[in-house]
């Protein structure tokens, strides 16, 4: 079950995300949890389709998942695919972007609650 290595790697960077936050060190938070939910929406998709879109757009990924395996996706969850998205690359150019505990703490935030709905209704 290959899809279990994807749920694996997210669980372990929402983890590292919340680490990172209490070391101080904001735009990595950030970026770990835009990859934690990158990683369970691949997974899911590797489950039930076999491949994933070679993206880091998680609304698109998201809309792909939400087509494709007929869910409605609540607005909310899109909201917080499309605030994650840009931390993949905007917290590793952050000398362009300020990264701050409150930032940190909402990319977190925004990840455990798209997570929690992937695992309410995908049972990862």
């Amino acid at each position: 079950m290959v899809e279990k290595f994807w749920f694996e790697k997210s669980k372990e960077f929402l983890e590292i995300a919340k680490k990172l936050l209490n070391d101080g060190y904001f735009w990595y938070a950030c970026f770990s949890s835009q990859q934690s939910v990158e990683f369970a929406l691949k997974g899911i998709l590797v489950k039930y389709k076999g491949s994933f879109p070679f993206t880091h757009d998680l609304g698109e990924i998201m809309e792909k998942i939400e087509n494709e395996l007929s869910i409605n996706v609540p607005e909310n969850i899109m909201h917080n695919c499309d605030f994650l998205t840009p931390h993949y690359t905007m917290s590793r150019y952050s000398q362009f972007t300020e990264y701050n505990k409150r930032k940190a703490e909402e990319c977190i935030s925004s990840a455990m609650e798209i997570l929690e709905w992937l695992k309410k209704n995908f049972s990862i």
